[in-house]
């Protein structure tokens, strides 16, 4: 009977023995698993960064491409260039015609005037 208390004995060591390295290994596992999810999150945000950094460094490029056309666009004179003279005539005729109307009062239509003549 020595001999079964000792095979029991020796079954329940080994029971708690299996049972504490099951315990001790699950919480390996979550320790491990925690790292390579904290790993993976900061890989993702660098992944972020870097992409913001590619679309900053496109749209500073851009940027740079628009003033460069802007700067060698040739420049349009502040008001109308005056046609020639059969034009501004014509243009005159009709002020004067709507004036006459009542559609534009007399400082409107000199105003105007001047503007067409570039006086």
């Amino acid at each position: 009977m020595r001999r079964r208390r000792s095979l029991v004995g020796t079954m329940a060591t080994t029971a708690v023995v299996v049972g504490t390295a099951k315990v001790v290994g699950g919480a390996m596992d979550g320790a491990a698993d925690q790292k390579a999810a904290a790993q993976q999150q900061a890989a993702a945000q660098q992944q972020q960064v870097a992409d913001l950094q590619t679309q900053q460094a496109e749209l500073a490029a851009q940027q740079q491409a628009l003033a460069a056309q802007q700067a060698a666009a040739p420049q349009a004179p502040a008001g109308p260039t005056p046609g020639s003279l059969d034009d501004q005539l014509v243009q005159i005729q009709k002020l004067s015609a709507m004036k006459d109307q009542g559609l534009l009062t007399e400082e409107e239509f000199q105003a105007k005037k001047k503007q067409i003549l570039g006086i």
